[in-house]
């Protein structure tokens, strides 16, 4: 079965992201912090996985997906965030391939019929 990693400190999301993409047939990890990506990333490596940006810290997600990149390069991350409304960035972050090592950036909120569309999509490429 296919598993995806969902980190993200929004409890409410995590769980509307996870219910949707269990009926879509996933296998779900989660965690709510950085530091508990990187223990559940040393129990089992998902499929894939979704990363917040500001977590414990307004960087916490973008530093986790360089140390992912760096651990499990062929791990493709989808950074979901909320940080161009918040934060009233004028620019977009966009995958890059040192400082930015995902597939994909979507801004928050989204729905979570569309992150799975999303999620399918790149597990067919991969």
């Amino acid at each position: 079965m296919t598993t995806i990693l969902l980190i993200d400190d929004d409890v409410d999301l995590m769980e509307m992201n996870k219910i949707v993409l269990e009926n879509a047939g996933y296998d779900i990890l989660v965690a709510y912090t950085a530091r508990e990506a990187r223990d559940v990333l040393k129990q089992k490596v998902p499929d894939i996985a979704v990363v917040d940006v500001m977590m414990e810290t307004d960087t916490a997600g973008f530093e986790l997906a360089r140390e992912v990149h760096e651990q499990y390069p062929s791990l493709p991350m989808i950074m979901l965030s909320g940080i161009h409304k918040e934060k009233h960035l004028s620019f977009r972050f966009e995958p890059d391939d040192t400082w930015l090592p995902i597939i994909k950036f979507m801004d928050k909120p989204i729905n979570p019929v569309n992150l799975a569309s999303e999620i399918k999509a790149i597990l067919a490429e991969k």
